[in-house]
């Protein structure tokens, strides 16, 4: 049986959604409850959510992966393929890879830095936006866990906007996914971990800002780069603690 180009991207989509969702929190799952690698534990190795809203998380998870994603993808393929998505053809050059992560990643931070920082508005915030800042101290299942409209003006709508615009190829959108997975859910850990390719630079974000965006509701509204914060100047505050907390850490070895 040969299936269709929309049935394969179905199915492909949601694999690829589930498992870069699913392994690494499997192995944050195993850092926590064995309180690995303590000393990167942003807030310290016992601080979590409260189970009962971890529970909810979970729940709230499955119905994303297992009906929306699928759904999603399925009915949102004739848009992808209208704009030159090809599922059989043959795949691109490196070049041309390189060329649509950069546009890739400038729209997702874009987009994302920008809603986010509208849905911290005080008229609409605990409308929305409350729900995902439910975890003070975040863990990577966190990652997913927001207001339906959130999800789409936030989440999807940034990492799905400039694979269809750029009409690419599906097998480079998975490969986008998964990196766009991995960096979400690297970001809610709630470790920072030394070496890692999400905050090797200055310019890239990382969890140490999202964890203190999630502990102190303010600022670091950014994704994969710290440049919309940096030019409007909303990582002030966490400039400041992050020195501060720098400065004990020095006095205190």
């Amino acid at each position: 049986m040969v299936l269709s180009e929309r049935v394969f991207f179905t199915i492909g989509t949601a694999l690829v959604h589930t498992l870069s969702y699913g392994i690494p929190n499997l192995i944050l799952y195993f850092i926590y409850v064995n309180k690995w690698f303590a000393k990167y534990k942003i807030q310290g190795p016992d601080v979590f959510p409260e189970p009962a809203l971890i529970r909810e998380c979970i729940k709230d998870n499955l119905v994303g992966h297992l009906i929306v994603v699928p759904l999603a993808a399925y009915f949102g393929f004739p848009l992808f393929q209208s704009f030159g998505m090809t599922v059989s053809g043959p795949l691109p050059s490196v070049l041309t890879v390189l060329r649509d992560f950069v546009v890739f990643i400038a729209i997702n931070d874009t987009l994302f830095y920008w809603v986010h920082r509208a849905l911290h508005h005080k008229s609409i915030y605990k409308y929305i936006h409350k729900k995902h800042h439910e975890a003070k101290a975040p863990i990577g299942i966190f990652s997913k866990y927001a207001h339906p409209v959130e999800d789409i003006l936030a989440n999807s709508l940034p990492t799905i906007l400039g694979p269809i615009l750029m009409g690419t190829h599906c097998y480079v959108f998975w490969l986008w996914l998964v990196i766009r997975l991995f960096e979400t859910v690297d970001a809610h850990s709630g470790y920072s971990f030394p070496y890692n390719p999400y905050h090797m630079f200055a310019f890239q974000g990382g969890a140490d800002r999202h964890d203190f965006h999630h502990s102190h509701n303010v600022g670091c509204f950014g994704s994969f780069t710290i440049f919309w914060d940096w030019i409007t100047g909303t990582d002030k505050q966490f400039l400041e603690f992050y020195a501060k907390k720098q400065a004990e850490s020095k006095k205190a070895a």
